[in-house]
């Protein structure tokens, strides 16, 4: 059989921007793991010396972001579950638009989201609140957008349905029917939103304090104002967190998650 040529130019494209895109990662690895770049690779031997060091400087970020997450992913889950229910299953006049408005975000460069907070809550940027309401902004339309269509399988709500039938009330479906049923949805979901607001940038550098730094405004100064092998080791630690919220969602189905 002849292979469609579409398919084979696509595939050489696809792996041409998966090089693109991998290379980059021994070079991180060649700077962070060598004693002065400036020199050359390697130069003075191999050393750990700054993967330690950007350990260290890198830590106290990385846990912050990684808690600055689970919030963000627990408030999209009180309003964005609610919210992919309504449009999943109701009809009503105004439903087009209201899940335009929910994917509205996505259209809005970050700098401006961030700065609306700012113009709107100024009083609330010590506390951390506006950093919050920034991540939940920009990560709520891929909650939404998950599991809206999961939720609107006509095979699920058969089986609520039935269960309906049988005489189990609205708290049992939902335990033992629904979320069973779209758990592949849900995890890849919650994984997106996990992935998304460790690696956001634009909403963080305007809305943090010094006591509130996310890893990607610390490696933003490590990089501005650092060494570059210190920069690099950062770099690689913000990739070991990252890198497995990637993995995970391709072994989900990638671009078929929002289906499952």
């Amino acid at each position: 059989m002849t292979r469609d040529p579409v398919e084979r130019i696509g595939k050489v494209f696809a792996l041409l921007s998966a090089f693109i895109c991998l290379i980059p990662l021994p070079l991180l690895l060649a700077v962070a793991t060598t004693s002065v770049w400036q020199q050359g690779p390697w130069s003075g031997g191999f050393t750990l010396k700054w993967l330690q060091a950007g350990w260290e400087a890198v830590s106290p970020h990385a846990w912050f972001s990684v808690q600055l997450a689970l919030q963000v992913l627990l408030l999209n889950t009180m309003v964005g579950f609610p919210a992919a229910w309504v449009l999943a299953r109701s009809r009503f006049r105004g439903r087009q638009v209201l899940m335009s408005l929910t994917m509205l975000p996505l259209a809005i460069p970050g700098i401006a989201i961030a700065l609306g907070l700012l113009l709107a809550y100024p009083t609330w940027k010590a506390n951390g609140w506006l950093l919050i309401g920034g991540h939940l902004l920009y990560t709520l339309p891929f909650w939404v957008g998950t599991l809206t269509p999961a939720l609107s399988q006509p095979h699920l709500q058969e089986l609520e349905a039935v269960g309906m039938t049988l005489g189990t009330n609205t708290w049992k479906r939902l335990v033992f029917i629904t979320l069973p049923q779209i758990r592949g949805a849900l995890l890849a979901a919650a994984i997106i939103v996990l992935t998304l607001s460790l690696g956001e940038f634009n909403v963080s550098f305007f809305l943090f304090t010094p006591l509130n730094k996310t890893l990607p405004v610390d490696l933003y100064s490590a990089y501005i104002t650092g060494r570059l092998e210190v920069a690099a080791a950062r770099t690689v630690w913000f990739l070991l967190f990252v890198i497995p919220a990637a993995v995970a969602i391709e072994s989900l189905g990638g671009a078929k998650v929002g289906q499952a």
